[in-house]
Formats: structure tokens, sequence, C-alpha cells
């Protein structure tokens, strides 16, 4: 995959808004969720990296990480999209993630990834944001690319090729 695009990089916990030529970039996702929105006509997207699905207890000290914890990453990624031009009635999402990674160890994998990607959608639907694709669950990591201003998402898997998907439609 060539472009010479600039990429940036979205760690735990971080939320990235973009205008313009570029992409937004998870590595290995594993049990968090990446969540995409996206304006296809403004053409701006973003990218929010959730690490838990609840919310943070009490006292918690964000130290700079607004998508932590999805109750928060979804106002604050569709704040900061409208602060660049989106609109909300044309947002459209997709969630992509939530694998468990540890088959057969219930200890070390506590069903966080599907606890993520279910909470995740229930806000989509509270928000009224539509859910245009949801690539979730199973048992191997992804890395991803989201190319705007296409609104254009690229997943692969350790073992598979890289697809493709639009944000304001099906497959590209």
């Amino acid at each position: 995959m060539e472009d010479n695009r600039p990429v940036h990089t979205v760690f735990i916990g971080q939320l990235c808004v973009q205008t313009g030529s570029c992409s937004l970039a998870v590595y290995g996702l594993g049990s968090c969720v990446a969540l995409l929105l996206c304006d296809p006509e403004a053409g701006v997207g973003g990218l929010a990296h959730v690490l838990l699905p609840g919310e943070p207890p009490p006292g918690t000290e964000r130290a700079g990480l607004p998508a932590k914890y999805g109750v928060e990453a979804l106002p604050s990624l569709s704040k900061a999209l409208v602060g660049v031009g989106a609109r909300p009635a044309r947002m459209r999402a997709a969630l992509v993630g939530g694998a468990r990674l540890f088959q057969g160890a219930e200890l070390l994998d506590t069903g966080i990834g599907a606890r993520n990607v279910e909470r995740l959608k229930a806000l989509l639907a509270e928000g009224a944001v539509p859910l245009a694709l949801e690539l979730t669950g199973g048992s191997q990591g992804r890395t991803l690319r989201f190319d705007l201003p296409e609104c254009l998402l690229r997943v692969r898997t350790l073992r598979g090729g890289w697809e493709s998907f639009g944000l304001g439609g099906g497959a590209a």
C-alpha cells in the first residue's frame, strides 16, 4: 500500500480529527475499538482509540486521554469534528476491533472487546449516528488506515490482506 499522504498514528486513549489529505492509523488493534466518524460531504474525519467500555471512576485523572472510555470518546470526537466543519446529520460511523485475543483463556480475556463494541453501538444509537460499517470481534488483531478526505477505511488482519471500505456506502 503505497501512499505519500501524511499518516497520524492514534494510540490507546487518544483521538485525532483531521481535514485535508492524510491518513489516520492504528496498528495492532486487539480488544480496543477504533471508533471512526466521518462527514463524507465535508471530507473530514476522526478516530478515537477506545480502551474501556464504561465510565471513568470518580476522581480519575484523564492524563490527556479523551478516548480511553467509550462513554467520553463519542461526544469528544463528535464535538471535535463539528469544530472543523462536520455536520452531525451527515456523520457516519465505523467500529473496528474488539477482538478476543486469548481464546480458551478466560482468565486473561474477560470479553472486554465485545463489551467495548456493545457500549459504542448503544452510544451511537442514542446519538442517532448511523453505523455504516462494523468490523469487530474474532480472534485476530487488526491494523487500519483511514484515508481523508475520501473517508476510505483500509483494514487488514495478521493473516489477511488489506480490504477497503468507503464510509459513504459499501465496499470501495
